[in-house]
């Protein structure tokens, strides 16, 4: 009879691992409850000349990636993973099920395996399809997820991981994917913030460009024809339009070359500590920026710490996850005095990564015992900040679109009707 290796979880939460015989997998878990056992892995046991083989390849890979050092794996490692914003949502949604199916008592492996089965939607059924194969290989669940980084991020998996270990996985689930949801929020809110500028800029960009190919050259043809003058309002036009049309090519071009230069110069370490420097220190999307990074942070901290992580291990999983290599400097360099025994608002004051506001809340917090739950406040004050900023911006970039519009738009009818009603006088005389 087949042999089957499980880990699972006992009543009193501990994790208990061994062997058991099986008709089939699904007989050992229904054995492993009637135990009093909760499954959390359960595959078929390897023989020994596929063990064999398992190690002989593993060797092989090992030698074929014996170039690589160790330094930079392990700084791979520390860099924030995560997909496109698409991508996330797949596996957002993934989550979002999976929870519904694990809350409601079905153990991961048959939850993952029900969704490979019953989703509709496409990606996210081939995503639970590689999923259970990873798990009925044997593989965690945060093991598995891992390998789908397009889908879900290091700090996820590592929370996951955490979870796991913990005995708790639904509730940080749940809390994985409200982070998830406010975060895809915070997202869509910037986007769409950005969305009427945009058309405005579109507009008065297509406007101008028309005038200045089409109806400004056939004015000016008009007027040279008739003998009628220019006025300046026109000539401005005229100018700038000859301007642009002699000059406008390389502009474009030494923008093109200059933003492939910044690019390249980001990707090396000095670049990138640079431009995240200076992105900081930029008018009103600085601060925006810097909120940005400190919502997920706090978000991310406060989720850790009500699900019963220690500080240390909370601290190392949301160091990963800052994007501005400023304030992850200043925040490894705060985890590091926090691990010699200071008090976390004392290290984070000193290192200037939070307002004085929020850490006289974190005090608090602290002293009493309650810091997760002063996080979530701190997190709530980040969030309410970061919307009235972008409205903010949303407000000062849609007015100088305005502006600018009406700006040009008014040039341009100066133009024509100054131009019209010099050379109606001119024909009058």
């Amino acid at each position: 009879m087949p042999q089957f290796e499980y880990k699972a979880r006992k009543a009193d939460g501990r994790v208990t691992t061994g062997s058991i015989e099986a008709a089939d997998r699904r007989q050992a878990l229904q054995r492993l409850q009637q135990d009093g056992l909760r499954p959390l892995t359960v595959a078929e046991a390897k023989s020994g000349k596929s063990e064999r083989r398992s190690k002989w390849l593993k060797s092989v890979q090992s030698l074929q990636g014996g170039h690589k050092s160790t330094a930079a794996k392990e700084a791979a490692a520390e860099l924030p993973r995560g997909g496109s914003p698409r991508r996330e949502s797949t596996g957002l949604g993934l989550l979002k099920r999976l929870l519904e199916l694990h809350s409601s008592g079905m153990p991961v492996g048959d939850s993952i395996r029900t969704l490979s089965q019953r989703l509709s939607q496409a990606e996210q059924k081939e995503l639970a399809a590689q999923l259970w194969r990873d798990l009925s290989e044997g593989a965690t669940l945060a093991g598995a997820m891992s390998r789908q980084p397009r889908y879900f991020a290091g700090s996820v998996c590592h929370v996951v991981e955490a979870g796991e270990a913990t005995g708790h996985l639904a509730p940080i689930l749940r809390k994985i994917v409200e982070h998830l949801e406010e975060k895809a929020a915070i997202r869509q809110k910037m986007l769409a913030s950005m969305a009427y500028p945009a058309v405005i800029c579109a507009v008065a960009l297509i406007v101008v460009v028309l005038f200045l190919t089409v109806l400004l050259p056939r004015i000016q043809d008009m007027l040279s024809r008739l003998g009628g003058e220019m006025t300046w309002s026109a000539r401005i036009l005229i100018d700038g339009a000859d301007f642009l049309m002699s000059y406008g090519l390389f502009f474009v071009i030494a923008a093109i070359i200059a933003g492939v230069s910044l690019g390249q110069w980001r990707r090396s370490s000095a670049g990138r500590r640079k431009t995240d420097r200076w992105a900081l220190r930029l008018p009103l999307l600085g601060r925006i920026f810097q909120l940005s990074d400190l919502f997920q942070a706090g978000n991310l901290i406060g989720t850790l710490l009500e699900s019963g992580i220690n500080t240390t291990e909370t601290l190392r999983l949301t160091e990963r996850t800052i994007k501005n290599t400023d304030l992850r400097e200043r925040f490894n360099t705060a985890r590091s005095q926090i691990n010699e025994g200071l008090a976390l608002a004392q290290a984070f004051k000193r290192n200037a990564f939070m307002p004085d506001l929020a850490l006289d809340i974190l005090a608090v917090g602290e002293n009493t015992g309650h810091l997760g739950q002063s996080m979530e406040e701190v997190t709530r004050s980040f969030r309410n900040e970061l919307t009235r900023r972008l409205n903010q911006l949303t407000t000062l970039v849609s007015s100088g679109a305005l502006l600018g519009a009406f700006v040009l738009v008014a040039l341009i009818a100066i133009g024509i009707i100054t131009s019209v009603m010099g050379l109606s006088q001119s024909l009058s005389q």
